[in-house]
């Protein structure tokens, strides 16, 4: 017995290491049904340091309390999302932006036991800023290259319009030869 309880002892202790050195961000939950089985609120069981660093939220204003505690926003998509994992066994991964804290987090939510969902994510939105700056100066570039383009088409039926034109002055000069400036045409 006494083995089995220090086997225990370690392994708990690895796992302690192991949660607490995650550059994840960490976090167990349980959701919260009504009456009828509809997910209304989640309740924060543990969360693991890099959750805090990653939402600036600390484990010891979070754990027992619950998310519409914690947030006096009215999200429900979250709750949504999160019920449907912790009631189903469904693991879903998605990108959404948290209104309340402000930044877009890359989520893993699954199951590991009936009426909990746990989740693993990243904070994306220094990522997702650069990509977003990416996609407005692909845009700017593109707009420039239209502007270009039709500069090239202008100066191309200026070109042509000039050769046009080059065409009817130098008649016009030969007329101008064989009219005499009393001459009605002459103007």
């Amino acid at each position: 017995v006494n083995n089995k309880a220090k086997a225990l002892r370690e392994s708990e202790s690895r796992f302690r290491m192991l949660f607490e050195s995650m550059l994840e961000a960490f976090a167990l939950h349980e959701i919260i049904c009504d009456a009828g089985g509809r997910p209304v609120d989640y309740r924060f069981l543990d969360v693991n340091p890099r959750f805090e660093e990653l939402t600036g939220l600390l484990a010891k204003n979070l754990v027992g309390r619950t998310f519409r505690d914690v947030f006096a926003g009215n999200d429900t998509e979250w709750i949504e999302i999160y019920g449907r994992v912790a009631l189903t066994g469904e693991t879903i991964s998605f990108e959404r932006y948290s209104e309340e804290l402000k930044r877009h987090y890359q989520v893993t939510a699954y199951r590991p036991a009936e009426h909990q969902f746990a989740t693993v994510f990243v904070d994306c939105t220094e990522k997702r800023r650069l990509e977003d700056d990416r996609k407005r100066m692909e845009s700017q570039i593109q707009q420039m290259q239209k502007m270009e383009s039709l500069g090239v088409l202008a100066g191309g039926i200026a070109h042509d319009f000039n050769n046009l034109l080059t065409g009817v002055l130098g008649n016009a000069s030969l007329a101008l030869l064989d009219i005499h400036e009393g001459m009605p045409a002459y103007e």
